[in-house]
């Protein structure tokens, strides 16, 4: 793989993830790599990176494999395009594990432990495709229509 994106969200740092994944990139894992640090403490030394931008799907599409914190709304902006990504609940976190055990199961993403375990997962990914995210049909038109009836 060419390019990896992680992202840690806006809540709680996340600098044992950003660390492993600065090692990846310096061990030759991936040619580039961009990071979303938050309020980390760590500032990475391979991988390009920035504290916060309004919106990351930029950075989704230009990635190969996208590695997140676990976060639900991050999760699903991940999974509508089709990029591999590997979830990694962070444990200084409000973590809800109902959704990414859920997605991970249904093969949207892969959910990696903690990052001790990332290397074997980003291998994994290598010949990982995730299932294709289709949305289920919105219903409140319907609802709206017989609340007014």
């Amino acid at each position: 793989m060419t390019m990896i994106f992680v992202t840690v969200g806006s809540m709680a740092s996340f600098d044992s993830l950003v660390m492993e994944v600065d090692q990846l990139v310096g061990d030759g894992l991936f040619e580039k790599g961009i990071a979303q640090i938050g309020n980390g403490r760590y500032i990475p030394k391979k991988l390009e990176w920035f504290r916060f931008k309004k919106d990351l799907m930029p950075f989704y599409k230009q990635a190969d494999l996208i590695i997140t914190h676990g976060g639900a709304g991050t999760i699903f902006e991940i999974i509508q395009t089709g990029k591999k990504a590997i979830a990694v609940p962070n444990p200084d976190s409000i973590y809800n594990p109902d959704i990414t055990i859920k997605m991970s199961r249904e093969g949207y993403i892969l959910l990696c432990p903690s990052p001790r375990h990332l290397r074997y997962f980003v291998e994994r990914a290598t010949g990982w495709t995730p299932r294709r995210y289709e949305p289920p049909p919105c219903q409140i038109h319907e609802i709206i229509i017989k609340y007014l009836l």
